[in-house]
């Protein structure tokens, strides 16, 4: 087979990669901790681990104002999603032109933006945006997160000052409060990263109730032509909400940008018992300090995975609901499949990956290792495709 058309995760500039393998630095630096509260990082690390994960009710609302904790997540979560954020923007850079339209003077809004997670990765993944003079509204309910965030891109931008001359320094607009609070200009672009999980996880309201709110929320603060971007972890729930809220922004007339190859009913939407989309960043290459953290607070990563939705809205977006929007097999000549899953040994040396494709969803055969989730590959569709028996799948020969 060919290689993949595209992948999700792009290669990041040397200087972005430069800042990432040594964060610890930079954060020892602009906030520095004195040697008895470093040796106490990793059970720092553990314990609020546990308050995002198993022991969320007894996590308050304002934990990232509490300097222990929001030093272990900048130290430690921050810096994991730097790592899985950055490269991804940078597969954002060359495929998605919602991110170069930015121009001059634009607004930009980052919802739950806690230490500026999101705009630090875009600066590092997205050399070209830095020379854009942007202004980031940043929200969150932590004024010490916003705080400390504006700080670290201070020290981040300084050190990419010499790979990008001419970059402009952002405008940094810190606005303490909860999503729904109101900024004063319509945003060009908006971003949530890792906001929602953290309300929806033990709200009584159903799913699609919450997504109804909250995208009426985040969409009230979009410009005409606005793009949205949405992440959150890895997980079925939160798969599930992304979808829902995929769906939500198609019926307002966005267009998807990525990771789907159509505008289609999502095959991998996160209902209980079914798939769910999300894709899986290796970890081999990450930081060596930060692999040592993980090992020293008991949590080691190998893998660290995202589901997430980019649209935009634009004068041709169709805004078709989804279920109208399936073309028919018969009538595709050639099929665009999003790679998701891990591969599934087959046989005669090849491997399965579960993808999305207007089909619905789509085993993908390939050689061994020819494949990792994220790609976007082509394929011809068959006319009278044959099913895996296991999942319904179409089975696709690459």
């Amino acid at each position: 087979m060919n290689k993949p058309d595209s992948t999700l995760f792009s290669s990041i500039p040397k200087d972005a990669s430069d800042v990432l393998n040594s964060f610890d630095e930079l954060v020892q630096h602009t906030l520095p901790l004195n040697s008895r509260q470093l040796y106490q990082v990793p059970e720092n690390v553990r314990k609020l681990s546990h308050l995002l994960t198993d022991d969320r009710p007894a996590r308050r609302v304002g934990y990232m104002n509490e300097a222990a904790a929001l030093s272990a997540y900048i130290r430690y979560f921050m810096w994991w999603n730097l790592v899985r954020l950055t490269p991804l923007f940078a597969g954002f850079a060359g495929q998605a032109g919602a991110l170069s339209q930015l121009k001059d003077d634009d607004v930009c809004l980052d919802c739950g933006s806690g230490p500026l997670t999101v705009p630090i990765a875009l600066w590092l993944g997205c050399p070209e945006l830095r020379k854009k003079k942007l202004t980031w509204y940043c929200l969150d309910l932590s004024q010490t997160a916003l705080s400390q965030g504006e700080d670290l891109y201070t020290a981040v931008a300084a050190r990419t000052a010499a790979s990008t001359p001419d970059q402009q320094l952002w405008k940094i607009i810190r606005v303490k409060g909860a999503v729904g609070t109101e900024i004063k200009k319509k945003a060009a672009f908006i971003s949530c990263a890792n906001m929602f999980n953290e309300l929806f996880w033990n709200a009584e309201q159903p799913l699609e109730q919450l997504v109804k709110k909250y995208s009426a929320q985040i969409l009230s603060y979009a410009e005409p032509a606005a793009a949205v971007l949405l992440i959150e972890p890895g997980v079925p729930r939160a798969a599930r909400f992304v979808s829902l809220f995929r769906d939500a922004l198609i019926r307002k007339g966005f267009s998807v940008l990525a990771p789907c190859p159509h505008a289609g009913a999502c095959p991998m939407d996160g209902r209980k018992g079914g798939k769910w989309c999300h894709f899986v960043l290796e970890t081999d290459d990450a930081p060596s300090h930060l692999k040592k953290l993980s090992a020293a607070a008991g949590i080691p990563k190998d893998r660290a995975s995202l589901s997430f939705v980019f649209a935009a809205k634009s004068s041709d977006a169709a805004g078709v609901p989804a279920d109208t929007k399936k073309a028919a097999p018969e009538q595709t000549k050639q099929l665009k499949l999003r790679v998701v899953s891990d591969a599934i040994s087959l046989h005669n040396k090849t491997t399965g990956r579960y993808s999305c494709s207007e089909m619905g969803l789509t085993l993908a055969i390939a050689p061994e290792n020819a494949l990792s989730s994220g790609d976007l590959v082509f394929a011809e569709a068959q006319k009278k495709p044959d099913l895996d028996r296991k999942s319904g799948a179409v089975k696709i020969n690459l």
